[in-house]
């Protein structure tokens, strides 16, 4: 009985360590917080695949630089690509011939490139001035509406375009 007595207090100790430590993990909201937060930072952040956005629209450029975000609600992808001075030649003209284009300012996110965050930055006011054109070329289901925005005195072009 002595041997009961004095080991018992230990025995529900280590019964009580045991059991709040594989507990735990299940029980740690903060934990799984942190880690949907993360798994939400990732998935906001942009990408800087072309065949990637090739496979959601009609993008088949070769761009010397680009980067896209994919929303889902609303439906819809922003991209902003660079070409090199014959593209830019090439898709401005099929642009033009369909439609004048509008002016247009487009605000400038922090992923977008250095140069266009920087001439945001020398506005005051985080935009950055452009002609926009109808994305025509560049739906493919499920997006149907959006522009394309030629960014001035660049090679930048801004596509943003959803679904209806």
């Amino acid at each position: 009985m002595l041997f009961l007595r004095r080991f018992s207090p230990a025995a529900l100790f280590l019964s009580a360590l045991i059991f709040t430590s594989c507990s735990a993990p299940a029980g740690n909201s903060s934990s799984a917080n942190s880690e949907g937060n993360r798994v939400a930072s990732v998935q906001k952040k942009a990408n800087d695949k072309a065949e990637e956005l090739g496979m959601l629209v009609n993008f088949t450029l070769e761009p010397e630089d680009i980067v896209w975000l994919e929303s889902d609600s609303p439906k819809k992808i922003v991209a902003v690509f660079r070409l090199d001075e014959e593209d830019t030649k090439k898709l401005t003209e099929q642009l033009t011939a369909r439609s004048q284009g509008a002016a247009k300012t487009v605000t400038v996110e922090d992923w977008f490139p250095a140069e266009l965050v920087a001439g945001g930055e020398t506005t005051g006011s985080s935009t950055v001035d452009g002609t926009a054109f109808p994305a025509d070329d560049f739906y493919q289901p499920p997006f149907s509406q959006g522009t394309v925005t030629r960014i001035d005195n660049t090679d930048f072009f801004v596509l943003e375009i959803s679904a209806v």
